[in-house]
């Protein structure tokens, strides 16, 4: 079921309201009336949408079936093998510009190669992001191939999800490969519970282990002071959980203290995530868009994807705004059964939405164009 983007996106927001109002910070105001109304009901519109996209076709709701015939034969051609080569080859050599360009690369200073560089300063702006496109792109086109079997390069595969991120020093781009491996698994293959069962101790073993080795490395006294929990922490428990929570609930807080925030009354903020980083700010400045953003405590300054909808629309455009999402979206999810590029389209906009309490990775210019480069992986000749 999470598989409908309407059903992503109340599921994972309605999580993040439960989890707001157990208050196991102080950092956490008490909840506005209008936050809680822009959370449901945002949610609510969302289903909405997608009921209303079945009016057209006689009542029946767009599912997360997907025919694999169809779309296996289209995703394992040889067509989509040799564009998919070629855009890997594109990504390598964007990758080596940008390493000579800055003399070094995050991960490569770690091991003394090359220039010292922070993972904020690394890449050229704009171009970086479209390097980042298209190694998601191929990854999750690479994925699925291998889950059909039309791909043995599992090694391969592997190393360059696990190495590129770490050459890059970037932990969102390792969460949201996974997270898209993560939703093409289970809309090709259908896990049994023996499966979530051991996943989910997996998830829990790796959890506690870098929560233990983050202890170490950045002491745990100083994490767990400035989430501030509202009961007494127990030593056997690794600051990660406070901090995870704490990365749940910071973005609302923002939200609910900028509640009452005048509007744009037109999407100007969310236009701005499709203008490249050098750029945006002088757009945004351009057409004067409200960016008096307050945030609760300096420290925790994350985005969310409500934010978004809070200074473009206020709460009730926010609502009307989803309706339109909810229809939009089911229709895309309707299409994906017979359309790869519609399935990997959707694939990308349910990790933006279930990701949206962290930043607005739903309308994000590097994930619109990876959409846009599977989009032309999945076109022309399959033969």
């Amino acid at each position: 079921m999470l598989l409908n983007p309407a059903l992503m996106y109340a599921a994972t927001w309605m999580f993040v309201l439960l989890l707001y109002a157990l208050r196991l910070s102080d950092l956490l105001d008490p909840l506005q009336p209008l936050t809680v109304l822009l959370v449901v009901g945002t949610s609510l519109s969302f289903i909405l949408g997608w009921m209303i996209e079945s009016v057209p076709n006689f009542g029946r709701l767009a599912t997360a079936k997907i025919n694999l015939n169809v779309l296996g034969a289209i995703i394992n051609s040889a067509g989509v093998g040799r564009r998919l080569k070629a855009i890997w080859i594109t990504f390598g050599l964007g990758v080596f510009f940008e390493v000579v360009y800055f003399n070094g690369a995050p991960g490569l200073g770690l091991v003394g190669i090359g220039s010292q560089i922070a993972y904020t300063d690394f890449g050229i702006p704009g171009f970086h992001g479209l390097v980042n496109s298209l190694f998601y792109a191929c990854c999750a086109v690479t994925f699925a191939r291998r889950l059909l079997g039309a791909s043995n390069k599992t090694f391969l595969l592997v190393m360059a999800s696990i190495g590129y991120p770490i050459f890059v020093m970037s932990r969102q781009v390792l969460i949201s490969l996974l997270l898209q491996y993560l939703l093409i698994y289970f809309s090709i293959r259908r896990p049994s519970p023996r499966i979530f069962g051991r996943a989910a101790i997996v998830f829990i073993a790796t959890f506690l282990f870098f929560g233990y080795l983050g202890d170490i490395r950045s002491g745990r006294d100083h994490i767990i002071n400035l989430a501030a929990p509202t009961f007494e922490y127990p030593d056997w428990l690794p600051s990660a959980f406070i901090w995870i929570y704490i990365y749940f609930s910071t973005p609302l807080n923002n939200v609910n203290y900028n509640i009452d925030i005048a509007p744009n009354y037109f999407p100007l903020e969310t236009a701005g995530s499709f203008i490249p980083s050098f750029a945006r700010e002088s757009f945004l400045n351009a057409v004067g868009a409200s960016r008096q953003w307050n945030l609760v405590t300096q420290s925790f300054n994350v985005g969310s994807l409500l934010q978004s909808f809070l200074i473009d629309f206020g709460v009730s455009g926010a609502i009307i705004f989803t309706l339109l999402c909810g229809v939009a979206f089911s229709a895309l999810r309707r299409r994906s059964a017979t359309s790869p590029a519609a399935f990997f389209a959707v694939i990308v906009l349910l990790h933006g939405i279930a990701l949206s309490f962290f930043a607005n990775l739903l309308f994000h210019l590097v994930f619109i164009f990876e959409i846009v480069t599977i989009t032309w992986l999945m076109g022309g000749r399959r033969h």
